[in-house]
């Protein structure tokens, strides 16, 4: 089952995300989106988790703006197919969009929209600006994303590190 962080439901079965789940259908279910999930991502997701995120609200955020949700979502799921990095660089941060395209495009037929979405997602560490308003929220919604992922990331981490001083405490008694 799968659920967007600070979502209640599950895109699966869930009858109040059935026109998010019919947009990504194809691409959810696929072998290479399934294979995301062997991949840790932001310190404490899997990249797959990461990439239905940013999916799901770009899908909310231009449906409520009026723009091509459908095309979000697919793209939003896309923009990091791409294989595991042993260590996050500059290089790797402007070059993976490059790689996810073309991953993207060998696997599925994308739009141009789709297309610029995922190239453009790292806009402006990487050059090229967004052309589309999707490519924006998109974008946009990927930064956000990211920084409550470390959030989550910096809370997990905090609270291990107080159960380990709790639990050493406890053993000096």
């Amino acid at each position: 089952m799968s659920r967007a962080i600070g979502s209640r439901y599950t895109v699966e079965n869930s009858s109040k995300l059935t026109e998010y789940h019919d947009a990504v259908k194809g691409v959810i279910d696929s072998d290479e989106m399934q294979k995301l999930k062997e991949y840790s991502h932001h310190h404490c997701m899997t990249r797959f988790q990461h990439c239905l995120n940013v999916s799901y609200y770009s899908y909310l955020l231009c449906r409520k703006l009026g723009f091509n949700a459908e095309q979000a979502a697919r793209a939003g799921l896309l923009h990091d197919l791409y294989e595991d990095c042993p260590k996050c660089t500059r290089s790797h941060l402007v070059n993976h969009p490059e790689k996810a395209l073309e991953n993207a495009l060998g696997s599925f037929k994308l739009t141009k929209v789709e297309q610029d979405i995922i190239l453009k997602h790292m806009w402006p560490i990487r050059r090229g600006l967004p052309k589309y308003p999707e490519s924006m929220v998109v974008m946009m919604t990927d930064k956000y994303i990211a920084l409550v992922e470390y959030i989550f990331y910096l809370r997990k981490t905090a609270q291990g590190a107080k159960s380990r001083r709790a639990a050493q405490k406890t053993a000096k008694q």
